[in-house]
């Protein structure tokens, strides 16, 4: 049997079984609660293969199969001792496709007890297996179906589906049993015992005890024992009789309530006693997935050992579903209990029972959705079972979870999800945290730095740092810094760290420990190096790092180059591939290790040889004789480099050149140098290439040779397709390339079109694959075909396209009639044009408001032929355009109609702006659309009377009265008529300003003049504005704030100077004031720097002094006065007035000190105008002693003329200072007025 469908017709597995007084499951044999059906023991299994005579496969732990095979067929073997045997053979089927077949296999595994034969009939034999072993079945046809198999007399199947899909059957020897309680494989499996009627009874040899093996967490059934003695069925009795079905109970009333709510609890609980028959009686194959014809929901009906579920169509219904989906939704809220740090326990419960429906809640499957990212975020799968408390593990601390729950039965009906329940993890001690990096190192210390740890909920407060002494660690850090220097190291030695992090919950584990050397000393020598790989240009060597290793260099010797040893490599890696070498050649290598302390001593040399060569490339395949559609012959001549070694044998590769990238497919190996290629495709090209074989090993594939077979005529191409819909003159077609171009691209297409008159003619012939057939009439029918061309010729017509046209649009109306009713509406109606077949069932009218826009916009759409326009704007010019449409679609659109609107008064001014003072306002405004006539003015409404003014968009009210309220508002004028009054703007105008204050002068200065005003309150929030007037008789502000005091600076002397004042408020500025004039005084001369005493000597002295400038017309004279220091009570006299700047001073007391000082007196007419400068500061000399020395000054004269004196160094250089400092500044602005 070839196929899933004549199994299950024809089936030929016998079901013996003895009678007994009960039996007992097999310990391997009986499936897991779980029915996942896993027998122990099975590492003890022997390796079996078997192989089919039509080409299936079984075996343990090998390649798959083919298929199921047709029969298999298990007897009951002694055992050494003499007893009967129990066969506990556990067919398993996983369901799931072998990597290595195609994706529609299923595999069957059957377990073999030890101790134990399994019989498979292959064919006309029957090949043994002996146990321990496991038997794998693989099948391409889909899934696995009731195995037909043969069991010992006496003995019994029982088949388990469980919810993953897993088939298991189970041979049981006879046992015992107690009566009613059949063996299920857990709540979630179907079982079924294949039992035969009543016969002749069979006393087994042996009983067995029964051993369960039970799913974690679940309970283990009892030991099964019964009196009941079961019968056997003769060996040659087939399937075809069916077990027994149960009855499904008594029927519902007939006289119950005729409600739907009634019907639906009849019919499910109709439903669930059928299955629950169903699946007592019935072996399940696959998962339980309820076949759909026509609406209702039938199961699939088993012929092999299996029971019609039912008799009288169909027992599911949408009804049925839809309430069992409302059951399933009214599930109550989970419970979220124990919560800690990463876990969580749920409770769930199952929707309340129904008293109408006899249910089994455990049936029911949980499925838990859960999210951290929110409440209205994506959802994730979390759990999906049988289980009403669920603990969540692997959660994150410190986090909130929403979670979301729903119900699911026999995994095809699915309750709503609940609303979302939210909770919030605890919070812990941070995470370990990554293990300490190397920063820097030195002999003595090392530099250590890490990343932040995970927090946890609670901030970090501070890590700790460990290091390993001895056999345990000790602490050398403890802060909030992420790095730490380590001091008073050894050097060159190897210390350990870890990390930890501490939150206010707790301490995190360490980190895993990380190990660091101090520098050190130089290495130590190496060994040789050692060799990797050998290759025929290349050698792969490789060496150990010790500790103290940091770099490394090897040196290699070419013996015959003469050149001694070489650095091939430099690094830290731990092997190097040498390149570029000769094959065959011995070479000598040496290594030496690095540090930063210096380099080791070099190792010991050692020889390495390369690899003999491979063989050259053969030379590119050739065709032997004439190319065919089907065929051709190539041949090829030898590498000319063997590689030093023998050919052994060929490859000769074949690939198709489809541009699908497929690889190369060897076809031929064999010391021939020639091969025939048949049953290929006509038109195709192939590519042929070559290697061969040596001692060397495998040369690289020749050139690819390309070869093209011949080509034919390509195929039929498929009917052309409409694409869509036709229209009244043109249909638009769409066709496809042949299935077979016959070996040569399609150049060219051609499409021949049918007239209803049969007359033939070709309407297209080019390379695309559409066109559009013009020219038609509409409604009438066509026969379209299709055929494809290549370089051979053309291949046979399409099968024909047989097509209607569809209906034309109708023309374009006339030109659209416009009446003008006023200035704002018109009346527009047009003619009914040609319907062109379809009746009209809209117009379109659009308009243009001006010339200048170039789209048209939709004014109206429906039947009518007439439609009247509102809302027109006057003086305006309109353009108009209509269009039919039918069911063909819309046609053109009618010529252009304009028309202009008539003027009309003007609108109403909208936007009106006031400036007020204390007795006038000032308006403006925008001008309004004029409604196609030339505004000629306004009319100024202010309430009490109307101001007629000309065409201006500004006007000021005058005379009005002083904080007043006033309503104003304007329209406007045109040949037509008045326009609308625009809105009332309501306007107050403001109080008088303030009076001017009275200036005064408080200061009076040389340069200088300080003013005042006012009593130094401002109460009123007053501005002030003083001005002053400039010779040219205009004002200028010198002032302006709310201070009442103004210093008015940079002022001439003995000058008079006019001001005047005003004061401002918010209601505007006030009058200025009358003129003031004030003058200011006349300046004192400047003071005198200290007077210089030269020439002392016993009785007198010459005193000179710096003068100043004349001010003005003033004379200025000096005035100096001495001080006698030596006597008490004495004071300042006057012995010099002059305009001299020098005074020879004598009669004075020898060996007295004597102060000095001078001012400058500004002389005016009178001795009452004269101003006395300050005096300078007082110079202090003593005369000499009355020693015999010469005096200097000639006493016969009261007045000296002083000498000349040279000019220090200090005057000098500070000449000289000055005079690079003019060249420098000159040569700068040369410099720049070249520039600019």
């Amino acid at each position: 049997m070839s196929d899933t469908k004549d199994r299950n017709s024809n089936c030929s597995s016998q079901i013996q079984q003895s009678e007994s007084n009960g039996f007992e499951t097999s310990e391997d044999a009986l499936p897991l609660k779980n029915g996942k059906g896993q027998s122990q023991g099975q590492d003890n299994t022997n390796s079996v293969q078997v192989t089919l005579t039509n080409g299936t496969s079984l075996q343990q732990n090998g390649n798959v199969g083919n298929e199921t095979p047709p029969s298999l067929q298990s007897s009951t073997n002694h055992t050494p001792n003499g007893n009967s045997a129990q066969i506990g053979a556990n067919i398993t089927d996983t369901g799931q496709p072998n990597n290595s077949a195609s994706t529609n296999q299923h595999v069957v595994h059957v377990h073999v007890n030890p101790g134990e034969t399994f019989s498979v009939r292959l064919g006309d034999q029957i090949q043994h297996i002996q146990g321990p072993a496991t038997v794998r079945m693989v099948s391409n046809n889909g899934p696995p179906l009731p195995m037909p198999m043969q069991v010992p007399p006496g003995h019994m199947v029982q088949q388990i589906v469980d919810e993953h899909g897993i088939l298991t059957h189970v041979i049981l020897s006879p046992q015992p049993a107690v009566p009613g309680n059949p063996i299920s494989g857990g709540p979630n499996s179907a079982s079924q015992y294949y039992q035969a009627p009543y016969g002749p009874s069979y006393s087994p040899h042996q009983q067995f005890s029964s051993h369960h093996h039970a799913h974690p967490g679940q309970t283990v059934p009892p030991h099964l024992h019964s009196g009941v003695t079961q019968v056997q069925t003769p060996a040659g009795h087939t399937c075809s009789t069916h077990a027994p079905v149960h009855s499904p109970g008594p029927s519902p009333p007939m006289n119950a309530p005729d409600d739907r709510a009634a019907r639906q609890r009849i019919r499910v609980k109709k439903k669930l006693e059928r299955r629950r028959i169903n699946e007592a009686n019935t072996p399940r194959i696959g998962p339980s997935r309820p076949r759909r014809v026509n609406g209702d929901v039938h199961h699939p009906t088993m012929t092999c050992g299996g029971i019609s579920p039912t008799e009288n169509g169909p027992i599911d219904s949408e009804d049925d579903n839809t309430f069992m989906l409302q059951y399933l939704s009214n599930m109550p809220l989970p419970k979220v209990c124990d919560i800690e740090t990463r876990s969580a326990l749920i409770q769930v419960a199952a929707p309340e029972e129904d008293a109408e429906i006899d249910f089994d809640t455990t049936d029911i499957k949980y499925e838990l959705l859960l999210s951290d990212k929110g409440r209205e975020a994506k959802y994730k799968p979390v759990y999906s079972g049988d289980a009403t408390e669920i603990t969540l593990k692997d959660l994150k601390p410190a986090t909130d979870y929403f979670l979301r729950v729903c119900t699911v039965l026999n995994d095809d009906l699915r309750g709503s999800l609940t609303e979302p329940i939210t909770f919030r993890t605890a919070s812990c001690e941070p995470d370990s945290p990554q293990p300490p990096k190397l920063v820097s190192r030195t002999k003595t210390s090392i530099m250590l730095k890490w990343n932040a740890a995970i927090e946890n909920g609670s901030k970090i407060s501070t890590y700790t740092l460990e290091y390993e002494q001895g056999d345990s660690f000790v602490e050398i850090y403890n802060g909030l810094q992420k790095q730490y220097r380590v001091s008073r190291l050894h050097p060159a030695t190897r210390y350990t760290f870890r990390l930890a992090a501490i939150n206010g919950i707790g301490k995190s584990e360490f980190s895993e420990p990380v190990s660091f050397y101090t520098s050190g000393t130089v290495p130590s020598q190496p060994d040789p190096p050692m060799l990797g790989s050998q290759f025929v240009y290349a050698l792969t060597l490789s060496w150990i790092k010790r500790p103290n290793d940091d770099q490394f260099q090897l040196q290699m010797e070419d013996e015959s180059s003469g050149h001694g040893f070489l650095s091939v490599y430099n690094g830290s890696s731990l092997s190097f591939t040498i390149r570029n070498l000769r094959r065959n050649t011995e070479y000598k290598y040496r290594l030496a290790a690095k540090n930063d302390e210096g380099q080791s001593k070099w190792s010991d040399v050692v020889c390495y040889r390369t690899l003999p060569e491979q063989p050259s490339v053969p030379a590119k395949p050739q065709v032997k004789g004439r190319l065919q559609s089907h065929s051709f012959r190539v041949t090829w001549d030898p590498p000319a480099d063997e590689g030093g070694g023998r050919i052994t044998r060929y490859i000769l590769q074949l690939q198709l050149d489809d541009g699908n990238g497929n690889g190369y497919e060897t076809v031929y190996e064999g010391l021939e140098r020639e091969h025939l290629f048949e049953h290929l495709t006509p038109g195709h090209t192939y590519r042929v290439r070559v290697a061969c074989y040596s001692s060397g090993g495998q040369s690289e594939f020749s050139e690819a040779a390309v070869v093209t077979t011949l080509p034919v005529v390509p195929g039929q191409c498929p009917s052309p397709k409409l694409q869509g819909k036709p229209k009244a003159t043109s249909l638009h077609l769409r066709w496809s390339y042949p299935d077979d171009n016959g070996g040569a691209p399609v150049n060219c297409f051609a499409v021949q079109m049918i007239s209803p008159d049969n007359t033939m003619r070709e309407v297209y012939k080019g390379q695309d694959l559409d066109c559009i057939v013009a020219g038609l009439s509409p409604g009438r029918p066509y026969l379209i075909q299709v055929r494809a061309f290549n370089k051979i010729g053309a291949g046979p017509w399409s099968d024909s396209l047989e097509v209607i046209s569809g209906a034309g649009v109708p023309d374009a109306p006339k030109s659209p009639s416009i009446v003008c009713k006023s200035p704002h509406s018109a009346i527009i109606s047009w003619e009914e044009p040609f319907n062109n077949g379809a009746a009209i069932t809209e117009y379109r009218l659009e308009w243009q408001h001006r010339t200048d826009q170039s789209d048209f916009f939709q004014l109206y759409a429906g039947p009518k032929t007439c439609y009247e326009a509102k809302g027109l704007i006057p003086a305006s010019l309109y353009t108009l355009r209509v269009q039919a449409v039918n069911s063909a679609g819309a046609g053109q659109f009618s010529t252009h109609a304009t028309c202009v609107t008539p003027p009309s008064s003007p609108s109403s001014v909208s936007t009106i702006k006031t400036t007020t003072t204390a007795t006038s306002i000032t308006m403006t405004w925008r001008e309004p659309a004029n409604n196609g006539a030339e505004i000629m003015g306004y009319n100024i409404d202010i309430g009490d009377k109307i101001i007629n003014v000309d065409r201006v968009t500004e006007h000021v009210i005058d005379d009005l009265q002083p904080e007043t309220v006033y309503r104003i508002k304007i329209q406007a004028v045109n040949e037509i008529g008045v326009g609308a009054f625009s809105s009332v703007a309501k306007v107050v105008t403001r109080s008088l300003p303030p009076s001017p204050p009275k200036l005064q002068c408080s200061m009076v200065g040389s340069n200088f003049l300080k003013l005042k005003w006012g009593d130094g309150r401002n109460p009123d929030s007053l501005s002030y504005t003083l001005e002053m007037e400039k010779p040219d008789n205009s004002f200028s502000t010198v002032y302006m704030g709310p201070a009442q005091t103004c210093k008015v600076n940079r002022l001439a002397e003995l000058t008079p100077y006019n001001f005047h004042i005003c004061a401002s408020s918010v209601d505007g500025h006030g009058p200025y004031s009358e003129i003031y004039t004030f003058s200011t005084s006349k300046a004192l001369p400047p003071v005198l720097k200290v007077p210089k005493v030269t020439s002392i000597c016993l009785t007198g002295c010459v005193i000179e002094w710096q003068g100043c400038r004349s001010m003005g017309t003033d004379t200025i004279v000096y005035q100096l006065q001495m001080q006698c220091v030596n006597v008490p009570d004495s004071f300042y006299k006057q012995i010099y007035c002059g305009p001299n700047t020098f005074y020879t001073l004598d009669n004075l007391e020898p060996k007295t000190e004597y102060s000095v000082r001078v001012c400058a007196i500004r002389q005016g007419l009178t001795d009452e105008d004269n101003i006395a400068g300050v005096f300078s500061p007082g110079y202090t000399f003593c005369t000499q002693s009355p020693e015999p020395v010469k005096c200097v000054s000639n006493r016969t004269s009261e007045t000296k003329v002083p000498v000349t004196k040279p000019l220090s160094d200090q005057q000098k250089a500070m000449i000289i200072v000055v005079f690079f400092v003019i060249i420098s500044i000159l040569i700068a602005f040369i410099i720049q007025k070249v520039i600019t």
